[in-house]
């Protein structure tokens, strides 16, 4: 990213403006929003929104005098979300694999809640592979560390953990399937973390029901795939994971939403994040269904789902649970 400290002024830099102290800006972060300088009386565009920040930099301000910076009044609800989700989103590597995993998966649902109520910005994709990579890193130490997720939300917390779950769960089953590119890898892991944004456009009465869902319901439910499609449409995501986010819903057969899809229209790694959605769905306690032990679950999708699976993502889990030894399935 270049410094933009001289860009001629604009319109815009004659707008009301805010203060932001040079020491609330997290290093390697990226700010939303447009910060200036204030120099004789004169303003300076000194970082235009998406700017990606370094401790060098940062403190190179601090030494020369610049302690402030200054953001338009317009751009507020950006700046309060850089705030949440830099100062209360962080990543803790230092644990073993499966406490690890445990701890991203708490760290992702928070950064989920708060992406149920702010805009999907240049920070919060940042902030989210960060995260992903995370994952890729404590998936690749310990395959099996998924036994380890269990019951790790309450009813009103479903939403937010379940995208989490449902990561780790993709990533698990596309290393079993021999995939090692680390990139792909994580371009998967952003894309299963994101599945469900476009449920921040229903109401949260439907969504929070504690109950079963209406036929009407459903059918708003059901706009979900493609109300994601559209918050993230312009944001600076890749094929993948805009792909997993429209297109979580369809099966293989076709019977799918919102495009009905076949198996030879998906990309691989969305129909393992379908398969991943699934089985974390099922193995979920809810207000309107019990949950399922992961072998109960593997039953019930052998059973009664054929056809509408991704069925060597199905033969991926059965392998990965079968070789964890803490006995807890």
């Amino acid at each position: 990213m270049i410094n933009n400290s001289h860009k001629p002024l604009t319109p815009q830099d004659s707008k009301e403006k805010s203060s932001y102290p040079v020491d609330q800006i997290i290093d390697n972060s990226n700010t939303d929003f447009d910060l200036y300088l204030k120099m004789d009386s004169e303003w300076t565009l000194y970082a235009g929104a998406g700017y990606h920040w370094t401790l060098a930099e940062l403190n190179r301000l601090m030494q020369s005098g610049h302690r402030i910076l200054y953001y338009n009044i317009a751009d507020k609800a950006q700046v309060e979300a850089y705030k949440l989700i830099y100062q209360t989103v962080n990543i803790d590597e230092s644990a073993p694999p499966r406490e690890r995993l445990v701890n991203l998966t708490d760290t992702a649902a928070a950064l989920t809640k708060i992406l149920y109520q702010h805009p999907v910005t240049a920070a919060a994709i940042h902030k989210i592979e960060q995260i992903a990579k995370a994952m890729v890193s404590c998936i690749e130490e310990d395959l099996a560390c998924v036994a380890a997720l269990g019951k790790l939300a309450n009813h009103d917390d479903y939403t937010y953990y379940h995208s989490a779950r449902v990561c780790a769960y993709a990533l698990a089953i596309a290393s079993q399937m021999t995939q090692t590119d680390r990139l792909a890898l994580t371009d998967m892991a952003v894309g299963a973390l994101l599945h469900d944004i476009g449920k921040a456009k229903i109401d949260l009465t439907i969504l929070h029901k504690k109950g079963a869902l209406t036929p009407n319901e459903w059918i708003t439910m059901r706009q979900h795939p493609q109300f994601g499609g559209d918050l993230t449409s312009s944001t600076m995501l890749s094929l993948v994971p805009k792909e997993i986010i429209l297109h979580h819903h369809e099966k293989p057969d076709g019977s799918g939403y919102p495009h009905n899809l076949t198996a030879r229209e998906l990309l691989e790694e969305v129909k393992i994040v379908n398969f991943a959605d699934i089985f974390d769905a099922l193995t979920t306690n809810r207000p309107y269904q019990v949950s399922r032990t992961h072998f109960e679950a593997l039953d019930f999708i052998r059973h009664k789902m054929t056809g509408h699976v991704h069925k060597e993502s199905f033969e991926a889990i059965i392998a990965i649970l079968g070789s964890d030894t803490s006995g807890k399935k």
